[in-house]
């Protein structure tokens, strides 16, 4: 009963059999166990993490040696048709004083119709982009996630609310509200996150999803829109985030990529109470192309993305490894040729993910 218990999944764990190709990935949801008896077989436990080292090459005393991500799942088969999903995240070690934290990453309660039917309700991740949803470290092959999908969409991006989703055919589809973002707290898509943590809740955000898949292709696109004022005197700022994704693989190859804008309209306080315009656009995109052999997998990613479409885009050029011993466990190593808008920022790294 405990051996049972303790194998059960919540990870993803084919993703690295077919090169990490988002295809193959299945929402946590989907892979929590539908078991009846006692309570300890409808508990399943999962996790992954991420160990980055990242030697700047262009900035003096930056390298670092982080233990990035530490995540725990635990879901619970309460019937056939409802289960809960949870994540719990340590970054960074999880000390505050050098700029670690834990955050509840998900914790909804998935209620189920039929497989085209099902709504979640609680805290989880908003469904816009590829990485933001799937980004174990097995998932994706740089060292470190997409800048476009961290500044543009922005990952890992979660807040309260309800969600409905599931699968027809070949399509899945998800649609719902949410806490909408902040603008008291950020004149940036990024910034005003509020990750479920108190989140003023005076507006709304809507956030929906339709995917493709095939066999050995995919894609698919996202949008979310909401007033980010929260109800605050003298604030009036709109937002929105928009995303297209697709991906093939054939014998070994997998090439696919994302593009991404988003958008910030009106007028905010700054930290005195007076008003200023922070209407701005941000776009971007990345394609990543590679090859398995075995258990190596060779790429090449190419990205460019701009906050502030007023401004020169950021790019990155990375060629890079992975090598999976088995199938959830990888360990990377790229170089990166970042131009920050006319200066070099060059980066070296090796990176140890794994996922349960």
């Amino acid at each position: 009963m405990m051996k049972k218990t303790l194998l059960s999944l919540v990870a993803v764990t084919a993703m690295a059999q077919a090169g990490g190709n988002i295809e193959t990935l299945t929402p946590l949801v989907d892979v929590i166990p539908e078991t009846q008896g006692s309570a300890l077989d409808k508990v399943s436990f999962g996790g992954y993490g991420k160990m980055d080292y990242t030697n700047y090459l262009d900035k003096d005393g930056k390298d670092k040696l982080d233990i990035y991500r530490f995540i725990l799942y635990i879901g619970y088969q309460f019937t056939d048709n409802i289960k809960l999903v949870s994540e719990i995240e340590w970054e960074h070690g999880g000390r505050e004083s050098t700029g670690g934290y834990g955050i509840v990453e998900q914790a909804y309660i998935d209620f189920k119709a039929n497989d085209a039917l099902s709504a979640k309700v609680g805290h989880f991740i908003v469904p816009v982009g590829m990485v933001n949803l799937y980004h174990e470290p097995t998932a994706f092959k740089a060292v470190a996630r997409p800048e476009t999908e961290k500044y543009i969409i922005p990952s890992t991006w979660h807040e309260n609310g309800v969600m409905l989703h599931g699968t027809m055919d070949n399509f899945s589809y998800q649609g719902g509200v949410v806490a909408a973002l902040n603008a008291n707290i950020g004149d940036s898509i990024r910034g005003m996150r509020q990750n479920g943590q108190k989140s003023k809740a005076e507006t709304f955000g809507f956030a929906g999803r339709l995917d493709y898949k095939a066999s050995n292709f995919y894609v698919g696109g996202s949008f979310y829109t909401a007033d980010a004022s929260q109800g605050i005197s003298g604030v009036d700022v709109t937002t929105m985030v928009s995303e297209v994704h697709a991906g093939v693989n054939f014998s070994g190859f997998d090439i696919h990529g994302l593009y991404a804008v988003n958008d910030i309209d009106g007028n905010n306080l700054d930290e005195n109470g007076a008003s200023h315009d922070i209407t701005k656009s941000g776009k971007g995109y990345y394609v990543n192309a590679s090859y398995a052999i075995n258990e190596w997998t060779p790429f090449a990613q190419y990205e460019a993305y701009t906050t502030d479409d007023n401004k020169d885009d950021i790019t990155l050029t990375t060629v890079g490894i992975n090598y999976n011993p088995i199938d959830n466990v990888v360990l990377k190593a790229d170089y990166t040729l970042r131009d920050n808008r006319g200066k070099d920022d060059d980066r070296f790294a090796l990176g140890v993910g794994w996922s349960f």
